[in-house]
């Protein structure tokens, strides 16, 4: 019997290894192949919004693929998070969401998806404060003063959201208990039409996001009172933080960031990770951010999975104590 040559036998003993190869491997050099979609579950001018619409620029450069920004809002943001659970998990869906995210499933009954099992989270990209804004109208300078206000007219000041479950709903609701009023709870269907009707006057009360509210405030359409950061934010010097005012343990900060569908292969989380940190710690992301009252967040899948399960735990916490039932 003859026997083969070695180098013949060492190529047919390493052709299972070739075709054992990990597909991810081969995935990983493949992808992306075509157009990415980014959902934002949120409404159209919101934070999450305009987050995407600075990151996907990266992301296009960085992929040679067009990145493109969906906007699919409803719900409190279950209507595109839904959607994007159920895709398949290779990479050419994203979800560009917010804390509200990761708050929801406190105060809404019935999800359509677990927020842990059904989502791959990627990374996290800013930190954001809120601010208690109320309409020029009402005759309030300070939190004080808005507290004597409201416990005048019991019941009869509304205070708008995006939505049950959101970050400003949750904002509210430990407000009220912690100074022990009554406020008429006005959902909305995105952050930018709540604030849109607190501007016209038809709803006095918000704690709005920094970065849709300052334009707003600096403009004389809001009036601040306080913000929900530890210290007092550079875009808006002159409003105190709600520690100063009497209340340290009110400190609240909303996330934006990035996930995929449930079991997303590491290789391309990792990939979507790197390139988003790179955007994230260039200097000019750092003045832009600056300018939106953000601060970076960044780092690996782990941090921004960490910070959703403090979220959930935070809002559940604030629902029990505020009696609130789920709706």
């Amino acid at each position: 019997m003859k026997t083969l040559p070695p180098h013949l036998l060492l190529s047919i003993a390493s052709l299972p290894l070739a075709l054992a190869a990990p597909t991810s491997l081969l995935a990983q050099k493949a992808w992306p192949e075509k157009p990415i979609r980014m959902i934002v579950n949120f409404g159209a001018g919101g934070s999450a919004d305009t987050m995407a619409r600075l990151v996907s620029p990266r992301l296009q450069e960085a992929f040679g693929q067009s990145v493109v920004v969906e906007v699919r809002a409803g719900a409190t943001g279950s209507i595109g998070a839904e959607f994007v659970a159920r895709q398949a998990a290779d990479g050419y869906t994203l979800l560009m969401t917010s804390g509200a995210f990761s708050m929801a499933p406190a105060l809404t009954r019935n999800l359509p998806y677990d927020i842990f099992k059904d989502f791959t989270p990627i990374v996290g990209c800013s930190n954001a404060p809120q601010v208690l804004v109320v309409h020029p109208s009402v005759p309030v300078k300070s939190v004080k003063d808005l507290v004597a206000f409201a416990k005048k007219r019991p019941g009869s000041l509304g205070w708008a959201t995006a939505g049950i479950g959101s970050t400003g709903h949750l904002a509210g609701e430990y407000f009220a208990g912690l100074v022990d009023i009554k406020l008429i709870h006005v959902p909305y269907k995105s952050n930018p039409a709540a604030g849109i009707d607190v501007i016209g006057g038809h709803v006095p009360i918000m704690f709005d996001q920094l970065s849709t509210a300052a334009p707003h405030i600096r403009a004389g359409k809001m009036r601040a009172l306080a913000i929900t950061s530890g210290k007092r934010n550079p875009l808006l010097p002159d409003v105190p933080t709600m520690a100063e005012v009497g209340f340290p343990a009110f400190q609240t900060s909303i996330w934006l960031g990035l996930l995929g569908p449930a079991n997303l292969p590491k290789e391309i989380v990792a990939r979507i990770n790197t390139e988003t940190n790179r955007f994230l710690a260039l200097p000019e992301t750092r003045e832009r951010f600056g300018q939106l009252g953000l601060e970076v967040f960044g780092g690996p899948p782990e941090a921004l999975a960490t910070r959703m399960k403090a979220d959930l735990a935070g809002a559940q916490k604030t629902v029990q104590a505020a009696g609130i039932k789920p709706e």
